[in-house]
Formats: structure tokens, C-alpha cells, sequence
């Protein structure tokens, strides 16, 4: 109004866009070339994941707020239907917004009513009020975003930051600060890369072997330089493979016993890396013996052929039957 009425000089929505149109866009078909769908299928790809991803973020945002749990399916149905509807408009691609989602929730919205009735404020606005519109000052409109921005912020999490660990800080920052220097579709790229390496490492560092000493198994007295045993812990993965490559460094004499019954994952690559594990062994005249499969393990190494290149006899119920059959097979020998 003070701009309007005191004609003062600053930049408003008509002076840099033109104004608000006041009619709705009509259906219109664009014709479609194979040339074209080529040069926008990785594009449209990628916004669809982008928007699916955004719009279950928002989602989630809001059920911690609400204190309730949205239907991911039906959320992204409607979203997909709308969207593919939207070209033949004019329209753009289209997602769940985290600042008007949250805003609306600070607001007191508690259903899906809500965002109906704003959807319809919002076209009562562009059919009523769009020449008004074009007088409001883009200062005006920034004070409001930055409000409204400062308000979504729930900065005392900040300050519990110090009990986590460190991967996980840099995690949060980095995707914090690209959200508000880029954008939200850049960080939650680089998020997902940054979750992603810590998610390996903290496995892969979760992973480990433990010598099984003839203390604890009399099986193993008077073997020790002939048969070594392991308890292997974690999961047996591409970021830790490395523990079958430590027991290669100090192979025994005649047999090795591996104790998987701790083992909750084996990927393609570590059962490979077990495969080429157990060559390297018989090269050198060694038995190995495998124990304790579970589920998991037992259908990774059934779909890889591990059964098809060991005999039956080699496979274990657990660590003490390992032990008894090198015992055995060592005294035969």
C-alpha cells in the first residue's frame, strides 16, 4: 500500500516479471520427436527421483511435527498423476515443499484439508487479486521468506551436535549449508554421498576376525602351528574384505576353520573374495573349513557355487565341528 500510494521507487513484482497472470493456462499439446525424448529422458529421470525424494523428505519433516506417519505410496501416486498432467498446462514439475509444509503445520494444520484450502486461497488469489499482485515489493516478499526461514530452523539442535561423531557432523553441516548457499536437489545429493561413505565405514569398522585360542577350544591343543581358527564378526563386504586377506599373512600348516555364525552379511564381492581366499589355501596344501551360515550366507554362497567348489564334508554346523574334523582329517593324514 505505501508503495502504491507514496509512488515510491522500488522494485515490485510488476516492474521485474510483468505482473501475475489473472487466467488459468489451457491445455496444450506439444508434438513430441524421438529426438527429443532422447535429449530429456536422463533429465525427466532425474527430477522424478529429486521430486520423490524431496516430497518424502517434507513428509517426514512433517510427521515429526504432527507426531503421525504418511502413506509414502499414496503420496507419490498423486504426485506422479499431477505431474504428468502438469506439461499439457505449461506447467513444471512439482514436489511436497519443506517451507510451506512446515509452515502451514506452525500455522495449526493438523490434516490434508489444509493444504486443499491453500491451494484454493492461492487460485482465488491469481483470479481476484492478480492485479493488486504486481504492486507488492520483492523486499517485502524476502523479509517474509526470511521469516518464514528463520522459523523452520530448529537451531537447538546444534547444540546437541557435540555427542555425535564427527562423520556425522560433517554429514549435517555440509547438507545445512548447501540447502541454504545451493539448494535443497544439491544437497541432498551430496548427503546421500556423505551418508553413504559413513554407512561404510562404520561397518566395515564393525568387521572383524578374532583368533579362536585352544584356551577356550582343548580342540585345538597341540595344533596350534597346524590349524588356526577364526570367529569372523560384522559383515563380509567390499569394505572389509580386507580380514580374509590378514589371515592369508599367517596361514597355518595344514588347516583353516572359519567361523561365520557372527557374520549378518556376505556381498557378491566378499563371498569372490572368500572363493579366492579358499584357492589361495588349497594351493598351498590347506583345508578349509566353513562354519556357521546362516540364512543370508548360506543363500549368497548357494547362489555364488561356493557348494559346487567344496565337498560337503567342509561345511560346518558350527565352530567346535570344524575343529573336530581338521582334528580328525590331521590325525588320518
Amino acid at each position: 500500500l505505501l508503495t502504491t500510494f507514496f509512488n515510491l521507487p522500488v522494485e515490485t513484482i510488476g516492474t521485474r516479471f510483468g505482473g501475475i497472470p489473472s487466467a488459468l493456462p489451457s491445455p496444450h499439446w506439444q508434438g513430441i520427436s524421438w529426438e527429443s525424448i532422447k535429449f530429456v529422458i536422463a533429465p525427466a529421470m532425474t527430477l522424478a527421483l529429486l521430486g520423490a525424494i524431496e516430497s518424502l523428505l517434507c513428509a517426514r519433516i512433517a510427521d515429526g511435527l504432527t507426531h503421525e506417519r504418511h502413506q509414502p505410496n499414496q503420496e507419490l501416486m498423486a504426485q506422479g498423476i499431477a505431474n504428468f498432467f502438469m506439461p499439457f498446462f505449461g506447467g513444471m514439475p512439482v514436489t511436497g515443499t519443506i517451507a510451506r509444509t512446515v509452515t502451514n503445520i506452525e500455522s495449526g494444520a493438523r490434516t490434508p484439508i489444509s493444504a486443499i484450502i491453500h491451494s484454493l486461497t492461492l487460485l482465488l488469489i491469481i483470479w481476484l487479486a492478480a492485479p493488486l499482485a504486481k504492486n507488492i515489493p520483492l523486499a517485502s516478499l524476502a523479509a517474509i521468506l526470511i521469516f518464514i526461514a528463520w522459523n523452520m530452523g530448529d537451531w537447538k539442535k546444534f547444540i546437541d551436535f557435540k555427542q555425535f561423531r564427527l562423520p556425522y557432523q560433517v554429514t549435517m553441516i555440509s547438507v545445512f549449508l548447501l540447502t541454504v548457499i545451493v539448494d535443497l536437489t544439491v544437497a541432498v545429493e551430496v548427503g546421500l554421498v556423505l551418508a553413504f561413505i559413513t554407512f561404510v565405514y562404520r561397518i566395515s569398522s564393525l568387521s572383524r576376525i578374532e583368533v579362536a585360542q585352544a584356551s577356550d577350544f582343548p580342540l585345538l591343543v597341540g595344533l596350534e602351528e597346524k590349524v588356526s581358527a577364526y570367529r569372523v564378526y560384522g559383515a563380509l563386504f567390499f569394505g572389509a574384505v580386507q580380514l580374509l586377506e590378514k589371515i592369508e599373512m599367517q596361514l597355518p600348516k595344514n588347516a583353516v576353520v572359519l567361523d561365520f555364525k557372527n557374520v549378518i552379511y556376505i556381498d557378491s564381492t566378499g563371498m569372490d573374495t572368500l572363493i579366492e581366499f579358499m584357492h589361495h589355501c588349497h594351493t598351498q596344501g590347506l583345508s578349509v573349513y566353513i562354519c556357521g551360515l546362516n540364512h543370508q550366507t548360506h543363500d549368497i554362497a548357494l547362489r555364488s557355487g561356493l557348494y559346487d567348489k567344496m565337498k560337503k564334508e567342509f561345511f560346518c554346523h558350527d565352530l567346535t565341528e570344524g575343529l573336530q574334523k581338521a582334528r580328525n582329517i590331521f590325525h588320518n593324514v
